[in-house]
């Protein structure tokens, strides 16, 4: 008899298939019935079924994760789907799956599928449990080459994995682009599927190889790694994952490739090789082959051209920056990420340019004291020092961030020169019956008497002694009006303790003597009683 275990959250989907089953092949039987991967999981410990037919949306362990844990275990896994989620991606899932079975379900298929199971399930299983066993070690590969605590004993363990004589290794690593946009389509929808449906096509691709050995060794979000041992592979055959996963399932991905390693407890510095060879992708573009090294092979023919960090556009960038001038300080943001690309530097070379103009641009800010005003909730520069990020994205980024720089900075001179102006107005206000000079006003205000002299005219539109005298003639006037007041007391009253000199102003700020002004303001309460 021939064991069969049905994995769905759906009852009446479970039911069905326990009845329709049996009669269909008197051969199988179903030997239990989950709602979820966990509960499916418990049941192929105890019961050791030849099948597994599993829903590929389910709460908890949905099925793509069911399917990738039973890759240690003697078990064919059929998967279960409504058609217009998997219709798109059924061409990848082939690769890892026995087969699929679409809902609503027919029995003629069922019956097809169970007789072809049978056959697949009396073949030898030397060929089965040899690729079964790349995904049996998924989690020690994972923590030894993340340098996990304790994962170090590892290393014998998974050594022993390998054919004996092999010599020579290379880790590939493998990104996923767009990855978090993928998996809200509504052809994919989930992460699971999206890695797995990548991972089977390399997969097949490497193991078609004779050339060379392979093994997938696990995967961490959009990344998937696999080992490589013996002779090296040609990069067509890296050029060649990148154009099959794009035409069979539209997913564009990057490849990094570690450099050689001939002994097997190096290659977590071969892992870390690989990892930094991706990067590069976010400089130099996705969708391509980068190997680690042959960037620094390219920088060492150019040495003698290579200038290093452009400390002289840093410099520039700042300089610009406090004269307020954006123009200039986007002009020379360009050309110094430009200058940095033509080197052919590595990503973290680029990276760490990148973060130390970053710096420079934030110590600026920090200088002005705005720092409050230009951090908002969009701008947070040292986020990036977190994440990776490509040269275009740099550039929008510090073109939004000097510009909010500039305005605030101009913002805030303005605000100083306000209360810069106001002091200095506030202090004439309270003092112009005394004998006060420009450099009194000028000390009030903070500045030298020549800068405060033109601030002031700059600000006011006319100069101090302009500034004063107008606004002692207005007090004058003012005054004017008791008649009580004799002239000579108006005079002292708002700072001249000459009234001949007094006159004289008088008579050329308004036109007219103060007995002149005096007798228009009387003549005209007069008229106007009449």
């Amino acid at each position: 008899m021939y064991k069969a275990l049905i994995v769905d959250d759906e009852p009446k989907v479970r039911s069905g298939l326990t009845k329709l089953i049996p009669t269909l092949d008197a051969e199988w039987t179903v030997v239990g019935q989950a709602k979820n991967g966990n509960e499916a999981l418990e049941l192929v410990r105890r019961e050791m079924p030849d099948l597994v037919i599993t829903d590929i949306r389910m709460p908890n362990m949905n099925g793509l994760d069911l399917l990738n844990v039973l890759r240690e275990y003697p078990v064919q896994v059929v998967i279960l789907s409504g058609y217009g989620y998997f219709e798109y991606a059924k061409t990848a899932i082939r690769f890892g799956a026995f087969d699929y079975l679409l809902k609503p379900l027919k029995p003629d298929e069922v019956r097809d599928l169970l007789g072809r199971l049978k056959k697949e399930i009396r073949k030898p299983e030397a060929g089965a449990a040899a690729i079964t066993a790349d995904f049996h070690y998924v989690k020690l590969w994972k923590d030894w080459l993340l340098g996990i605590e304790d994962s170090a004993d590892h290393l014998d363990r998974l050594r022993g994995q390998l054919p004996e004589g092999v010599s020579g290794y290379h880790i590939i690593a493998i990104d996923i682009e767009d990855f978090d946009e993928l998996v809200t389509e509504d052809q994919w929808g989930d992460r699971q599927l999206v890695v797995f449906a990548v991972r089977n096509i390399v997969y097949e691709i490497l193991h078609a190889r004779e050339d060379v050995g392979s093994r997938f060794l696990f995967a961490n979000a959009s990344q998937i790694y696999f080992l490589l041992h013996g002779g090296p592979c040609p990069r067509d055959v890296y050029e060649l994952m990148i154009y099959e996963v794009r035409r069979w399932v539209r997913i564009s991905i990057s490849v990094g490739i570690s450099g050689r390693t001939g002994e097997f407890a190096e290659l977590p510095r071969a892992f870390t090789e690989a990892r930094e060879a991706l990067l590069n992708r976010w400089i130099y573009g996705s969708g391509l082959v980068h190997e680690h090294g042959e960037l620094a092979r390219t920088s060492e023919g150019n040495a003698g051209n290579a200038p290093g960090y452009p400390s002289d556009l840093d410099e520039a960038l700042v300089l610009a920056l406090r004269e307020g001038d954006e123009e200039r300080v986007r002009e020379v943001l360009r050309r110094f990420v430009g200058t940095v690309l033509e080197q052919n530097v590595v990503y973290p070379v680029f990276h760490g340019y990148c973060l130390q103009l970053l710096s420079s641009v934030v110590r600026y800010v920090h200088e002005q004291k705005i720092t409050a005003l230009v951090f908002q909730d969009e701008l947070k520069p040292y986020e990036w020092f977190q994440v990776n990020f490509s040269a275009d994205e740099f550039i929008r980024f510090v073109d939004e961030l000097t510009a909010a720089a500039i305005e605030k900075a101009e913002w805030k001179k303005q605000q100083k020169h306000n209360r810069t102006l106001e002091t200095a107005v506030s202090f004439i206000h309270r003092n112009y019956m005394h004998d006060i000079s420009l450099n009194d006003v000028a000390c009030k205000a903070g500045m030298s008497s020549s800068y405060f002299s033109s601030f002031f005219k700059q600000e006011m539109g006319m100069s101090f002694i302009e500034y004063l005298t107008q606004f002692r003639m207005d007090k004058a006037k003012n005054l004017m009006m008791d008649p009580d007041l004799k002239l000579y007391n108006i005079s002292e009253m708002v700072g001249y303790q000459d009234v001949k000199y007094f006159s004289r102003l008088f008579k050329k700020t308004e036109g007219v003597t103060p007995g002149e002004y005096r007798q228009f303001f009387y003549r005209k309460d007069e008229d106007d009683e009449k």
